[in-house]
């Protein structure tokens, strides 16, 4: 069995098992992200490593956001790349908090991770042939935590591992911790929707989402971060899609030819719904 340091009590192997099937379930429905309890290999590093201020990690993270978008500064793959982070992290843990209750320990000095090569092999029937460069972040768990506010501690363990990444970005791209933690929160909301709508509850998804990022004097609250659902009529069918509205900006926008994603903050509320109609529409035709 895992201690648990902070109860100084056992980790049930019920849970743990409940957390590996959990995994299994997110390896088939979302591979480009890859999460594994206690994985061998010196390629996995932990996080207080891994995102260390002069390590070489953190340029081979940055290096990846120039395949999303041409003519990036370092602020602009900087907030790429804390989205697509904390994005990846919050769909390896939050599979197994919404499919099991419990809650992977995260602390940046229990976690591990790398940073690997996502091919045809890992991705099953999700994709027919991922390009040849595509990469992912694997999560090596090595415990689970236990409270009597499961939020409060899926909370409080995501801040202690985003903590160093969002001092590390600081430093290296200039991007203020504002601006990163509210990236963050909208990763979490994002991928917690995404696995919602997996399962078949995305209120449910939601809800917990929000219980975690909503508190009070949280790094990750603010008001801008929320969920719309957006209904059309598509020849005669009704047809609704549910968003998450961003509370932080991917600069995107600051790119050459870029432009304001639909659920961007800087975007007003009339336009974003504009949008997003067009966009169920153009789904549902």
């Amino acid at each position: 069995m895992d201690e648990n340091p902070d109860s100084g009590k056992s980790i049930d192997a019920e849970e743990k098992s409940a957390a590996v099937i959990a995994m299994r379930w997110q390896a088939e429905r979302f591979p480009q992200v890859a999460a594994s309890f206690a994985s061998d290999g010196a390629a996995f590093l932990a996080v207080t490593e891994a995102w260390g201020h002069g390590g070489t990690a953190i340029d081979g993270f940055l290096n990846y956001q120039n395949r999303f978008a041409a003519g990036m500064d370092d602020r602009t793959r900087g907030a790429h790349l804390i989205a697509f982070y904390s994005h990846h992290l919050s769909i390896a843990a939050g599979a197994i908090y919404l499919r099991t209750g419990v809650v992977p320990d995260m602390r940046p000095d229990r976690l591990r991770l790398r940073f690997e090569p996502y091919g045809r092999e890992d991705a099953g029937q999700a994709t027919e042939n991922p390009p040849h460069d595509v990469r992912r972040f694997h999560f090596s768990f090595i415990g689970l935590c236990r409270g009597a506010d499961m939020a409060s501690a899926f909370h409080d363990s995501f801040v202690a591992s985003l903590t160093p990444v969002v001092e590390t970005l600081k430093l290296r791209t200039g991007l203020s911790p504002v601006a990163q933690w509210r990236l963050t929160a909208d990763g979490l909301a994002g991928a917690f929707l995404d696995i919602g709508t997996a399962i078949g509850e995305e209120e449910r998804a939601m809800a917990a989402a929000l219980a975690i990022v909503m508190r009070d004097g949280s790094l990750l609250s603010s008001g801008e971060l929320r969920y719309e659902r957006i209904g059309v009529v598509v020849d005669g069918v009704e047809d609704e899609r549910v968003f998450r509205l961003r509370s932080g900006c991917c600069l995107y926008y600051r790119t050459p030819g870029g432009d304001f994603c639909d659920v961007c903050v800087l975007l007003d509320d009339e336009t974003k719904k504009s949008r997003l109609r067009a966009h169920v529409e153009h789904a549902g035709g």
